[in-house]
């Protein structure tokens, strides 16, 4: 789980209809100005490198819960991780370094490791004892990852993100530190650039750090660790963003997309050779298939879809014309692997289109607001659509404003939309695909999303949501609220009920049950 308070751990194992439209007709700098315009009409020759990228909404993103044993919640004000056992819903407060900011939970579950960033240390706890080893690591990192095998914990600062508590020390923004959770010893390291992101190869035996010039390599399975720099950028006074590296499921080779280039970047991960492979203008998103054979790359500029056979990703690229009238420039698989949603969030435009894998054929599909973010449930069944509240382009008038949500049926493309009364912040959903959570910012409800109905249904919460998760083997979502003391809350869909842990920080017992 990336950046929260909250992880999971198994304690078993050991322990648009065109009415009410707005009219637009402005200067974005996309190169678009009338409404009667398609995709071709958005594309500026001389401004294309410099547009703005399709925002790669992480909110569908689901933090890894694979079991309902135990919660975990870390307690900043107090230098504490509580543990929630589910279903009894015990409470069992341990101490642990300075203002604990992450908690993660390996994935054999049986411990859970904690950035304490006041501390610049890590805790390693037993997930049944809550015994502790603490590892000290480089000061002012802010991000934690772990190794897909949970042999390493890997903490560095990502670039964006700044110490706002590092003034009167010396601070560098290109170290990492390396924490092997075996034996908890650590090694770090100078990186010698600023990672936007941190990625590892299937197996965990790579951790590769994404820069715009760079691109590190370590081998984790080395006694002593060294970083490959590998550069990326031709012109390293002035490279172009890296936007996007995708890993190879076999972590043989990464793809690498780059901010305004026509060609994409083939990394070998063994060798640390590179080539340039043909990608249409302004390629904005790049994705794999869900069977991992494929990936596939949306050219936004000139409205087409490049898939490239991985067994052979220097082959040509098989190239697809998108709909002519429609600016695209992300795409989402269905994971039953028989359908995509393709969209742009920087579109004007109150459509979403659908792409049928088994004929390659497409077809558009209105919404009352242009998109935000897409997600789809774990069946393939549904597609959630989100939508923010800048009035944009094309809407309808009551979402002036608002935020919004669509639940697409996408065997029929039969749609149900409501408008938000406020921001999303949280989304989880069940392991079956059935149900999904939402809940939002200065909103104290759950919102519970019925898949198969396309209806949403609210539980009142006690205080303003902070962080979402859910148990999967129970079904149950779970939601962090404010309070001084700590609360949660735990719904149970089967019994449509609710109950809520307040002052569990200071090991309290349920509160309430409705």
């Amino acid at each position: 789980m990336r950046r929260s308070w909250i992880a999971l751990a198994l304690g078993s194992l050991v322990g648009c209809s065109s009415a009410g439209k707005a009219s637009y007709d402005y200067d974005t700098g996309y190169g678009w100005g009338d409404s009667g315009g398609g995709a071709a009409d958005l594309w500026d020759e001389d401004t294309g490198a410099d547009w703005e990228p399709e925002d790669e909404n992480a909110f569908f993103a689901l933090a890894p819960a694979p079991s309902p044993t135990f919660v975990f919640v870390a307690n900043p004000s107090r230098d504490t991780v509580t543990r929630i056992g589910v279903p009894d819903l015990d409470v069992l407060t341990a101490p642990v370094g300075s203002q604990p900011d992450q908690v993660v939970t390996t994935p054999d579950y049986v411990s859970a490791v904690v950035f304490n960033k006041g501390s610049s240390d890590v805790s390693v706890m037993d997930a049944v004892s809550l015994s502790e080893r603490r590892v000290d690591v480089r000061p002012h990192l802010d991000t934690l990852e772990l190794s897909p095998d949970g042999s390493w914990a890997v903490l560095y600062n990502q670039l964006g993100n700044e110490d706002e508590d590092a003034t009167g020390s010396a601070v560098s923004l290109k170290e990492a530190s390396f924490v092997r959770l075996a034996d908890a010893s650590h090694q770090a390291m100078a990186l010698g650039f600023q990672p936007r992101d941190a990625l590892f190869t299937a197996d965990g035996s790579q951790a590769i750090f994404l820069g715009d010039t760079w691109l590190g390599v370590v081998d984790l399975t080395a006694e002593a660790l060294d970083i490959e720099l590998i550069q990326v950028a031709d012109d390293p006074l002035d490279p172009p963003s890296s936007e996007e590296l995708l890993l190879a499921p076999d972590g043989a080779f990464g793809i690498l997309r780059q901010l305004g280039q026509s060609e994409l970047l083939l990394v070998d991960l063994a060798t640390f050779e590179t080539e340039r492979i043909d990608v249409g203008q302004g390629p904005t998103d790049l994705d794999l298939t869900p069977d991992g054979t494929h990936a596939v790359a949306v050219a936004r500029a000139d409205n087409t879809l490049w898939i490239y056979d991985l067994s052979d990703p220097t082959a040509d690229a098989r190239v697809l014309d998108l709909p002519a009238d429609e600016l695209i420039g992300s795409v989402v698989f269905s994971q039953t692997g028989n359908q995509a949603v393709l969209y742009s969030t920087a579109s004007p435009y109150a459509h979403y289109t659908s792409w049928d894998l088994s004929d390659d054929t497409f077809s558009v599909h209105p919404l009352p607001k242009p998109v935000a973010g897409v997600g789809i449930d774990p069946t393939g069944g549904t597609a959630l659509i989100l939508h923010d509240d800048e009035d944009f382009g094309q809407f309808e008038p009551e979402y002036e404003g608002k935020h919004g949500l669509t639940l697409v049926e996408l065997a029929t493309h039969r749609a149900n939309d409501y408008v938000l009364p406020g921001e999303p912040i949280g989304y989880d959903q069940s392991d079956d695909g059935n149900k999904s959570y939402l809940v939002m910012e200065g909103v104290d409800v759950l919102e519970v999303l019925d898949h198969a109905e396309l209806i949403l249904d609210e539980v009142p919460l006690k205080s303003d949501p902070v962080f979402l998760g859910t148990l999967p083997e129970l079904g149950w979502a779970y939601v962090s609220q404010e309070h001084e003391l700590g609360r949660i809350s735990f719904y149970d869909p089967a019994e449509d009920s609710l109950k809520t842990l307040t002052g569990f920080e200071l090991n309290a017992g349920i509160e309430e049950e409705e």
